[in-house]
């Protein structure tokens, strides 16, 4: 199995639409043509690092990175197709992203997780993402939500069912 991070070029703007309509549904939101066009100009700007993840030179999933502050190196978006799940390409585009970081002299690599998708947390942990700077709080939740103590504090979170087989 031959894994690669392809830079995002012109030619990829149909895949990557498709890609990203994918992973917001994923996220259990309805993307508008807008929604879309705005992650695609994110995407393509020399400021970030878009990448297409490919398996076998067939297109798998991509990755967004947004530089901020000029020191930290967010993780955006990070999107495997369901059919190419589990295969290592995640764990296998965050050590590139690291590369490509380091090599941009910039040591500090951050991403965002649902404290739902367990599988991700325990995929990350192994990667060396071990420090909780953040909590992200919403006031509304979209579907069904479960109570949870973190911290000694009550949460609602929405357990989707894509992330509850991976417990």
């Amino acid at each position: 199995m031959t894994k690669e991070l392809k830079k995002v070029q012109l030619g990829d703007l149909d895949i990557l639409a498709k890609l990203l309509v994918e992973f917001w549904e994923s996220q259990f939101s309805k993307p508008s043509e807008n929604d879309i066009l705005e992650d695609i100009r994110r995407m393509i700007d020399p400021k970030g690092i878009g990448r297409l993840l490919l398996l076998d030179g067939k297109v798998a999933g991509f990755l967004y990175v947004n530089e901020k502050y000029g020191y930290v190196n967010n993780i955006e978006y990070l999107y495997v197709r369901k059919e190419f799940r589990s295969q290592g390409l995640a764990s296998f585009a965050i050590k590139e992203i690291q590369k490509i970081v380091l090599a941009r002299e910039n040591e500090r690599v951050q991403i965002e997780v649902a404290p739902y998708n367990t599988k991700a947390l325990r995929l990350y942990h192994r990667l060396g993402f071990q420090s909780i700077d953040t909590m992200t709080l919403a006031t509304s939740i979209y579907g069904k939500t479960t109570n949870v103590r973190f911290e000694g504090l009550d949460f609602s979170i929405n357990p989707s069912e894509a992330f509850e087989e991976g417990k």
